[in-house]
């Protein structure tokens, strides 16, 4: 496909999936949201559960984050649960395009500083060149981090600028994002980002208060309902016990296998965690050349809730209702009729679809009691949380 067919949808109007973490929801998303409504009939935000892909915790339970995207100009808010939403690029990317197929999107949106650069990277990265220069740099460097070793291969065949651009996680999405894409039936629709908007990392620097001045009215106004009870959560209420655990893994833990945490990178955790007192410490100690941050925070994550490879590496087998409106409603209908993947309408009903579905759920709502600990003021484990309709 040319560079025209990646970032043109041929004038047709139809449904866009948008894979998100909205943590928090701010300009740069409304921004999105809108552009999009100029070209597509309606709007599906695939979004990541209580942690995101870089593994921390998000600053809001998806419900309240979902209630934000839906008032916002989103139609249909649907989940990308764990393991998922906390695993590499690529198979975040690779999950969460999976979903878009399966509720029938036309096109996937993703943001980008620069179309062309992005696609200059896919078409490397799709390279013989670069996947055997690839394989050379990674046995020959064991200290160098996965992501840097793409970053020396591509040095070597792409230009400069690509090669920086390379290094920003939302393009190195958008290249997994374009790479998931391949053989399915969906066509690549960037929307250019505009760098006045602040980043959601620079939100989440302040405090509860300071993040709501930041946001747009629509968002503001949801995550205004639950400062100081719901928002902004707080990893470190958490710490006592993710450093307990893997204190105690740490005795039993032999030669176990966890997703994106080969033995080497268990046993330094495990090992650090008789060290440090918080999880940010803990990051920090087994952060290195050959291990970034995310990549740890992600291991962690791994090694403390049990996630096998398996569990990530097959696609999701269903997805949760986070939010809809009437034109939401009317996609879910139509999803519904492919039955290309289960879609759970409200948790109480999830046990009934049972296999793998009951079994991913009871697994990812496991996980989730555990985060809400770290809200300002916790629910009890067993409080019902339904999809958030707007217009009724």
């Amino acid at each position: 496909m040319n560079c025209k067919g990646f970032f043109s949808f041929m004038n047709r109007k139809n449904y866009v999936s948008v894979i998100c973490e909205y943590n928090p929801f701010h300009f740069g998303h409304k921004f999105q949201l809108d552009s999009l409504k100029e070209s597509f009939d309606g709007i599906i935000c695939i979004m990541s559960g209580d942690i995101v892909q870089r593994g921390s915790v998000a600053v809001a339970d998806k419900y309240i984050r979902a209630e934000a995207a839906i008032n916002s100009g989103a139609d249909l808010v649907l989940e990308l649960p764990i393991p998922w939403c906390c695993s590499s690029a690529r198979d975040f990317a690779r999950a969460g395009v999976h979903i878009a197929d399966a509720v029938g999107s036309s096109a996937l949106a993703f943001g980008a500083e620069d179309k062309e650069t992005v696609f200059e990277l896919y078409r490397a990265t799709q390279s013989e060149v670069f996947s055997d220069r690839l394989k050379q740099i990674v046995e020959n460097n064991k200290n160098l981090s996965y992501p840097q070793a793409v970053t020396a291969a591509l040095s070597e065949i792409v230009s400069a600028s690509a090669v920086e651009a390379a290094k920003k996680p939302n393009n190195i999405l958008s290249v997994e994002y374009l790479r998931a894409l391949e053989g399915r039936d969906i066509i690549p629709f960037a929307v250019s980002r505009n760098s006045n908007f602040l980043s959601s990392s620079n939100i989440r620097e302040g405090n509860g208060e300071k993040m709501l001045s930041m946001l747009p009215a629509e968002s503001k106004a949801v995550f205004s309902k639950y400062l100081d009870t719901r928002f902004p959560r707080d990893i470190k209420a958490l710490d006592s016990f993710f450093i307990g655990r893997l204190r105690q893994l740490d005795s039993l833990v032999t030669n176990s296998a966890f997703y994106s945490s080969p033995e080497g990178l268990t046993r330094k955790i495990l090992h650090a965690s008789a060290k440090a007192s918080s999880v940010a410490e803990l990051v920090s100690l087994c952060t290195d050349k050959a291990y970034t941050a995310a990549r740890v925070r992600r291991a962690v994550n791994a090694i403390v809730f049990g996630i096998a490879p398996e569990q990530v590496s097959a696609l999701p087998s269903y997805t949760c209702v986070l939010a809809a409106n009437e034109k939401g409603r009317e996609i879910l209908r139509r999803a519904k009729q492919k039955k290309a993947i289960d879609i759970v309408n409200k948790p109480i009903r999830a046990v009934s679809f049972g296999g793998e579905t009951e079994k991913a759920f009871l697994f990812a709502k496991s996980v989730e009691d555990i985060i809400s600990l770290s809200d300002p003021v916790p629910l009890p484990s067993d409080k019902a949380k339904n999809p958030i309709i707007a217009g009724k």
